[in-house]
C-alpha cells in the first residue's frame, strides 16, 4: 500500500470553514497515519487524521492527536454526522460537524487522500525489501528528501530473488542520493529512513578560504578531536564519525505531554561538507535534529549552514515543549588559522627578533660597542637579539 500523496485539502462548502485549508503536518506523521493541521483558524489549530486500518483508508476527527473540532464526521449523508471516524473512498463527500452537530463544511475525497493498492511488503531494510509473492517497481515507492517529495526514479530494483541472510523472497534496491540530507523510502506503509552523509566532495575538495586540497580536508574540513557539541556552557558527550566530519549527541526525552512517545530518542547532529555559497565553493557546517520513537523517525529540523572560519561559534536552537535550548560547536578555524575571520597574526617586535627563537648563551671578550661607548670584557648575553641591551 502507498501512502496518500495529498499535502493539503480545502473544505468545499459555504459553512464556517469554507475555503479553510488543512495542510500536512509532517512532524506528526507515522507510517500509517497522515495528520492535517488547519491554517489561519482564529480559534486555534484543529486536526484531521487519515489512517490506514487493515488495508482500508479511514478519516478520523477528535481522536488521538485531535481533541478539538471537527467533532463528528459522516460520508455521503448530511443528516448522520455522528461518528468520529469513517471509511472513505474516491469521490466520497465527507461532512464535518461541531459538538452541537452544526455542519462546518464538506470535503470531496480524491484518490490523493487514499492509501492506494500496491505490493504486500513484509519488511524493508537499508537495501532490501521482502515480499511474499508480488511484483515490485520503483513507482510503488514514495521517497522523501528533507521532508519534500523526491522522485521515485531515484530508486532501482534488482530481483525478485532470495535475499540473504534469511533468503526470503524479495528485492535488492538502491537509492541514488543527492547530497547530505534526511531520506525516507516508503512502500506498503513500511519505511526505511536515514540521515545520509555525502562525502563525495572529499575526492576533489574546493574552498574559497584555501587552495590547498590537503589543508581543506585536514584543517577546514576535519573536526578537531577536542571539539564537542555544547549547550549552556556545558560540554556534552558526543560521538564523532565519518573521518571526524560529523558529531552526534543523543538523549532520551518523554514527549507524552504533547501526545508523542514517552521514549523518544533525540539526536543533535553536526556535520561539515562542501557547499556552493554565493557562487563560491565553501566548507560549511550545519546541524540536524532528529526524533525517533518505536524505530520510526517522526520529526526532523535543520539549521542554516555556517561557513567554517566565518564565526566564533556555530549554533542551533531547539524548541521542545515550550523550552528553547541552544546547542553550539566552536569554529576551530575562526581564531587559530589564517583562513579564519578572527585570525590575528602574532605580534612581532625587534626585541624578540621578529618572533625568532632565542639564541644560546654567547661569550664575548674584548668587544667595543661604538654606539654606547661601552668596553666589555667577558660579557655574557642570552635571550635577546641586541647583545648590548
Amino acid at each position: 500500500m502507498t501512502a496518500p500523496s495529498a499535502t493539503s485539502f480545502t473544505f468545499n462548502s459555504t459553512g464556517p470553514y469554507a475555503n479553510a485549508v488543512w495542510t500536512l503536518d509532517t512532524s506528526q506523521n507515522t507510517t500509517n497515519s497522515r495528520f492535517y493541521e488547519k491554517n489561519g483558524d482564529p480559534n486555534g489549530t484543529k486536526g484531521i487524521e487519515i489512517r490506514l486500518v487493515s488495508g482500508t483508508t479511514r478519516l478520523y476527527v477528535n481522536t488521538g492527536s485531535n481533541t478539538s473540532e471537527p467533532f463528528y464526521v459522516s460520508v455521503n449523508d448530511p443528516f448522520a454526522i455522528n461518528n468520529q471516524d469513517v471509511a472513505i473512498a474516491n469521490t466520497n463527500t465527507v461532512y464535518f460537524a461541531d459538538n452541537y452537530n452544526t455542519t462546518l463544511g464538506t470535503l470531496t475525497i480524491t484518490s490523493n487522500h487514499l492509501w492506494t493498492s500496491g505490493p504486500t511488503v513484509t519488511s524493508i531494510t537499508a537495501d532490501k525489501i521482502f515480499v511474499p509473492s508480488d511484483t515490485v517497481s520503483n513507482t510503488d515507492f514514495t521517497l522523501l528528501k528533507n521532508g519534500s517529495a523526491y522522485a521515485n526514479t531515484n530508486i532501482s530494483l534488482t530481483g525478485p530473488g532470495a535475499q540473504p541472510p534469511s533468503d526470503a523472497r524479495g528485492y535488492t534496491y538502491n537509492l541514488t542520493y543527492d547530497g547530505t540530507a534526511y531520506y525516507r523510502a516508503t512502500i506498503d506503509s513500511k519505511s526505511y529512513e536515514e540521515l545520509y552523509y555525502d562525502d563525495s566532495w572529499t575526492s576533489s575538495p574546493s574552498s574559497g578560504r584555501s587552495t590547498t586540497s590537503n589543508r581543506i580536508l585536514n584543517v577546514l574540513g576535519t573536526i578537531p578531536a577536542n571539539t564537542s557539541i555544547e549547550s549552556g556552557g556545558n560540554t556534552l558527550t558526543s560521538v564523532s564519525s565519518n573521518n571526524a566530519r560529523t558529531l552526534k549527541y543523543s538523549y532520551t526525552a518523554d514527549l507524552s505531554s504533547i501526545n508523542l512517545s514517552a521514549n523518544t530518542t533525540i539526536d543533535i547532529i553536526f556535520f561539515v561538507e562542501q557547499k556552493l555559497v554565493n557562487n563560491v565553493q565553501e566548507i560549511v557546517g550545519a546541524f540536524y535534529e532528529i526524533h525517533t520513537a518505536n524505530s520510526v523517525i517522526n520529526a526532523w529540523t535543520s539549521s542554516p549552514v555556517y561557513i567554517i572560519g566565518n564565526q566564533e561559534t556555530m549554533t542551533y536552537t531547539q524548541n521542545l515543549m515550550g523550552v528553547a535550548t541552544t546547542f553550539s560547536v566552536q569554529d576551530w578555524i575562526y581564531s587559530d588559522e589564517p583562513e579564519g575571520d578572527g585570525y590575528v597574526a602574532p605580534v612581532t617586535t625587534t626585541s624578540n627578533g621578529g618572533g625568532r627563537p632565542d639564541r644560546y648563551p654567547l661569550i664575548m671578550t674584548n668587544l667595543f660597542n661604538r654606539n654606547r661607548s661601552l668596553y666589555s670584557i667577558g660579557m655574557t648575553h642570552k635571550d635577546t637579539w641586541d647583545l648590548f641591551l
